[in-house]
């Protein structure tokens, strides 16, 4: 079984960019298909709510209930931190998120924003290369 953890910014397009949607509902389908587990971590869900806080609030309860019910929300941690100050990337947020998606033994990290992954030990796939993989 696959163990697939999903950037901030697939959640973003799953619920609210309607020119990556579809993308990313095929990539769900095609990963149930194949037995994947999709994981997101606790820092998406609070980034997710900061995001789209202009959507009415009922319809982003309604999205973050829907987030904490489809997706295995993992836990980040002062480990995470520290290792993600130390990797000096350019983006500390997805640091977090790689470090989170290493401790828990993910497989691999979809995301559109590849290049923020450079340090990558895991495979990081866009939500196109993961279709086109596992169709």
């Amino acid at each position: 079984m696959k163990h697939i953890f999903l950037d901030t910014n697939f959640i973003v397009d799953l619920t609210v960019r309607d020119n990556y949607k579809e993308t990313a509902q095929n990539l769900l389908k095609i990963g149930v298909k194949n037995g994947c587990i999709f994981y997101v971590s606790f820092l998406t869900v609070a980034n997710y709510a900061y995001i789209c806080r202009k959507l009415p609030k009922e319809v982003l309860l309604k999205n973050l209930s829907s987030i904490t019910t489809i997706f295995k929300v993992l836990p980040n941690n002062l480990q995470h931190i520290k290792l993600s100050i130390e990797e000096k990337t350019n983006d500390f947020e997805d640091a977090l998120q790689y470090f989170t998606a290493l401790e828990n033994h993910c497989d691999c990290i979809v995301t559109r924003n590849e290049n923020d992954f450079k340090f990558s030990k895991l495979p990081i796939y866009s939500p196109e290369e993961f279709i086109n993989a596992h169709s």
